[in-house]
């Protein structure tokens, strides 16, 4: 049965209205539906030099690990790459995205989006990040990057608009930011302890208006002692929703991004309050009887409801949230059971569907990011039930496990000795990729390996795999057969052990 969860809350805050769009193309004011995807795309960082992270404060050509403009360009060219594979290459109507680089230089911005567009029309994104290249370029801020990747991918038509950063005594390096081919009436920005702001946009949608707050709540999920950070990040995200509820029952809202929380909170952690559930008030109740936010993640079987694996366990830290008013007769509606992860192995998933984590190796770096995107088609027809409504009572108390260990499906595991031979540079091309070695065991704390005659650092992060039975029980014993996969640490080569498999 669905219970009450919700919290009325009173706390309302000063609001600041800045608006940065391009002029749409409307290109989905034909369709009755349109698609909405979130998506955190891990640190999409500009080239200028200035930043809170030391991962990204220059440019650096010469050094195989350092943020360069062969980087940039890998991540642009996968986050399109990603986006591309929604409706038939067009891409969604509506992209929220998390972990866009705040720009600290913003006196270099071009806030035209279309300006940028047609000036740089005669070039690619490769072209300027290469041969092209002037310095000038240094002070675009990333959402010009991304307009114009997604651009020469067909995806056009976007206004854009970012919250601003707050500068570096803030200590908060990300934004989020609004790809929308819709037209943005109104865009307000939030402010959250500890975490970035929400913005709170108005979309026209063919006369119709949907309320969207787009969120990336304070980090460390696992981390109950940072609990009390989200639980105020949701009182203000409650107090706003409520506002519009209050003036309008049936608004048309969809809240969505990263809250750094799993949609079962509170079973997961049933001893504190959590922002997700008990604040906020999501729940797995699509009849809203007794609760006005239901979790999309209800419309997947429960074992399937994850968009992170973290220490071979999934999550669910990305969210797309609706109110009753996307389930009536009127304006905006839900599609039923359209809601999905967008996962795409060899370009965003590995090959037992975890996320390609974006690493710095090589020269161009690799991967994708650590969360996967979610999507979920509208309409501005009236709400059509498809099936049995969720009542939110397959909610588990745990994170279930998605490693190589327990992997039901068939996996190939070729032979790894010859990446005993690869540079580092050469490595990074295998970076993620499954591989099986016969390796001696030297030590466990810190987990070392011989393979053939290379020693190697290596990790693991299933835990069973230290357990009776597991690795140390191993030293000493000659070669095992190991599934491990290259990886890098600190600008460090190692492998990370994945499976044993049985003598």
């Amino acid at each position: 049965m669905c219970s009450l969860i919700h919290k009325c809350l009173s706390l309302v805050l000063p609001l600041l209205i800045i608006k940065v769009c391009a002029q749409s193309q409307l290109l989905a004011e034909n369709s009755d539906e349109f698609t909405v995807l979130t998506y955190n795309v891990e640190n999409l960082f500009d080239l200028d030099g200035l930043s809170m992270f030391s991962d990204y404060e220059q440019d650096i050509q010469t050094d195989p690990f350092g943020y360069s403009r062969a980087k940039l360009l890998t991540k642009l060219e996968t986050i399109a790459s990603v986006l591309k594979a929604v409706d038939g290459g067009a891409g969604p109507e509506l992209i929220f995205f998390q972990e866009l680089e705040a720009d600290l230089t913003p006196h270099n911005s071009i806030i035209d989006i279309d300006d940028f567009l047609e000036k740089y029309v005669h070039l690619t994104v490769s072209e300027m990040l290469g041969d092209a290249w002037q310095q000038t370029y240094a002070g675009f801020p990333v959402e010009l990057w991304l307009a114009k990747a997604l651009a020469e991918s067909g995806m056009i038509g976007y206004e854009v608009a970012t919250s601003p950063s707050r500068g570096l005594e803030s200590k908060i390096a990300h934004t989020n930011a609004i790809f929308s081919r819709f037209p943005l009436d109104e865009v307000r920005f939030h402010p959250l302890e500890q975490a970035r702001d929400i913005i709170e946009a108005e979309i026209r949608i063919n006369g119709h208006l949907l309320i969207v707050f787009v969120n990336h709540w304070k980090s460390g999920a696992s981390n109950p002692t940072r609990e009390p950070i989200r639980v105020k990040n949701a009182e203000v995200l409650r107090s706003l929703i409520d506002d519009r509820l209050d003036a309008d029952p049936m608004s048309d809202i969809i809240v969505l991004g990263d809250l750094n929380s799993h949609y079962n909170h509170s079973s997961l952690y049933p001893d504190i309050q959590t922002g997700i559930n008990d604040i906020l008030g999501s729940s797995g109740c699509e009849s809203f009887i007794e609760n006005d936010l239901y979790n999309l993640w209800y419309e997947l079987p429960a074992q399937e409801r994850y968009a992170e694996v973290w220490r071979g366990h999934i999550g669910t830290l990305m969210h797309m949230i609706l109110t009753p008013g996307l389930y009536d007769e009127r304006g905006i509606s839900y599609v039923d059971g359209s809601f999905r992860q967008l996962i795409l192995p060899g370009t965003n998933a590995d090959a037992i569907g975890r996320p390609l984590k974006w690493h710095f190796a090589g020269e161009a770096g690799g991967g994708a990011s650590d969360h996967f995107p979610i999507y979920a088609r509208f309409s501005i027809m009236p709400f059509e039930n498809k099936g049995r409504l969720s009542e939110g009572n397959d909610t588990l108390d745990f994170q279930p496990a998605l490693n190589v260990s327990n992997y039901s499906g068939t996996l190939n595991f070729p032979d790894g000795a010859f990446l005993n031979e690869l540079s580092d540079n050469e490595l990074s091309d295998y970076v993620a990729k499954l591989f099986e070695v016969e390796a001696t065991i030297l030590s466990i704390d810190p987990l070392r390996l011989k393979v053939l005659d290379r020693l190697w650092p290596a990790y693991y992060s299933d835990q069973s795999l230290i357990r009776e039975g597991g690795l140390q029980n191993l030293i000493g014993t000659g070669e095992s057969s190991l599934i491990v996969q290259p990886n890098f640490y600190r600008g460090n080569s190692q492998l990370v052990v994945e499976a044993i498999l049985p003598d």
